[in-house]
Formats: C-alpha cells, structure tokens, sequence
C-alpha cells in the first residue's frame, strides 16, 4: 500500500497542480473517481494486468469506456500512466489528490468508530472538538463497531485517537502480564 501511495503522489500533486491553476478541481475529482472506478473493475483489471495487451491498447481501453467523460488534459493522464505501467495506481491518485485538495481548502474527513450510536448531540460535540483541535473544518462519517466495548476510536488524516474500552483492557492486560 505504502509503494502505491508513493507512486501515486507523482501523478496526484501535478494533477492538484493544473486543476488549481486552471480552476476545474470539481472536474477533475469527477474524472478521477470515474477513472479509479473503470481501472477498479474485475474485468478491466484483468485486462490491465495482460502482458499481451499493449500499453496504448490499456489507455485506448479506458478511453473507450469513459467516452465524452474526460477533457484533453484528463485523456493525456490516462495515455502517459498507460505508458509507465500506473493504471492501476489509479484510486490512489484519487485518494492523494483528494487529500492534496481537502488541506488546501483547510478540510478533513474524519471518522469514528464507536461501540455504540452516537447521538446527534455528541456527535455534533465532536465535530466542534475536533475543529478546535485541528483547526480546520471536519466532515465526520459514523461507524460502530460492538468489539469495542464502549469509547470511541477517531481517525483524522494522520491523527488516531483510541479511546476505546478494549484498547484500555488490551494496555491493562499488557501490563499485568509483565
């Protein structure tokens, strides 16, 4: 994961890089997840994992399927990583430039796994701590999971906060067990 993250983040930053310059982030987030999920599919993979099939077949295959769905710009990424054998580093890309976007626009996604539904109330608490911790607006996304026990656990871009009851044992046993 980490390689193709490292890969990517060539393709993702010159590609943040014109859609801010030129104005047509929007465009390009569109043609990107478009990309990453044609590159994504079973059968397309397999094709793009073909030793027979030529670097400018895999590039003209995509174009095929996203017909009228890309600019210019957007089909001479699809050519120039079929010519470096990156198409398939493709929802990484997405995933960096995605990121490259939310901290120019001073955002982050958040998420919190909890034992249990949170309420309205102590999610909204969350978000205003969280702003204030990180200093830039959050979009938090919800999830639960029982095998935590109680407490919470919080990722935000690099930031983990554990703060789970199991997490609790899991250190508590460690220590009894020294």
């Amino acid at each position: 994961m980490a390689d193709f993250t490292t890969a990517a983040r060539p393709y993702a930053n010159a590609v943040y890089d014109i859609a801010s310059e030129t104005g047509t982030l929007d465009s390009w987030s569109d043609a990107l997840a478009n990309l990453a999920a044609v590159v994504s599919d079973a059968q397309i993979s397999d094709l793009l994992d073909d030793p027979e099939t030529g670097k400018a077949e895999k590039a003209e295959l995509i174009l095929q399927v996203l017909t009228d769905k890309l600019n210019q710009q957007q089909q001479n990424l699809v050519k120039l990583m079929a010519e470096n054998g990156r198409l398939k580093l493709m929802p990484d890309v997405v995933e960096q430039f995605e990121v490259a976007r939310a901290k120019a626009e001073n955002k982050i996604e958040a998420e919190v796994i909890s034992a249990f539904e949170l309420t309205a109330e102590q999610t909204s608490e969350l978000v205003n701590t969280l702003k204030n911790k990180l200093g830039c607006d959050v979009t938090l996304t919800t999830t639960i999971d029982e095998s935590l026990i109680g407490g919470v656990v919080i990722k935000a871009g690099d930031t983990i906060i554990d703060a789970s009851m199991k997490s609790q044992l899991d250190s508590l046993a460690l220590s009894l067990g020294r």
